[in-house]
């Protein structure tokens, strides 16, 4: 009897979904496009160094928007995890201001690191509000997906993270909380 224990919890580990990415590594890339853009007023159009996934930054009309993300792949599907947030055109030329964004951003990142793993643990929020979607497919592209919207709702910086998960045959579409096609390339503050 005491071995069933370590079989079942063997297989429901097996059982589970893929494991998303690490939150904090994708805030940490965010804070390095915006280390970045702030010290030679440009982006490069590349992810920095050290990032775990892909990189969209866009220009709006108060500041600088980033969004990083992974995608991964397993026999069973696909997991994608995907954080996103700003910083002020203001912030990106004060070193102060830089540093206190940067501080905001990793601890607000924290805090929907909170919020995911309580959905995926117990269905439950916590502080954070979500908005979920299970879709089901049929055509060219076969399957279901999930894909989870998390923020905080306290008039903070804007910080958002996306997971998503299915089992489609094609791969997922960049993160919903992108609005541009065209914040891949580089460019200038001054363009």
């Amino acid at each position: 009897m005491r071995y069933l224990f370590p079989t079942l919890s063997m297989l429901l580990i097996l059982a589970a979904p893929l494991q998303a990415a690490e939150l904090g590594s994708l805030a940490e890339c965010t804070t390095l496009v915006f280390k970045e853009i702030s010290r030679t007023k440009k982006w490069s159009g590349k992810p920095p160094i050290g990032c775990p996934g892909k990189v969209n930054v866009e220009k709006r009309a108060a500041g600088v928007f980033v969004t990083a993300w992974v995608t991964e792949s397993g026999g069973e599907g696909w997991v994608m995890t995907a954080f996103s947030t700003a910083a002020g055109y203001g912030e990106l030329v004060d070193k102060k201001s830089l540093a206190r964004a940067t501080s905001d951003v990793l601890a607000r990142a924290g805090r929907l690191e909170r919020c995911l793993q309580s959905l995926k643990s117990e269905n439950d929020p916590g502080e954070c509000r979500n908005r979920a979607t299970k879709s089901y497919l049929v055509g060219e592209v076969t399957g279901t997906e999930h894909e989870q919207l998390i923020w905080l709702e306290d008039n903070g910086r804007h910080a958002v993270v996306e997971y998503s998960y299915g089992d489609t045959s094609d791969t997922p579409f960049p993160p919903a909380d992108l609005f541009e096609e065209n914040g891949e390339g580089g460019w200038s503050l001054t363009q």
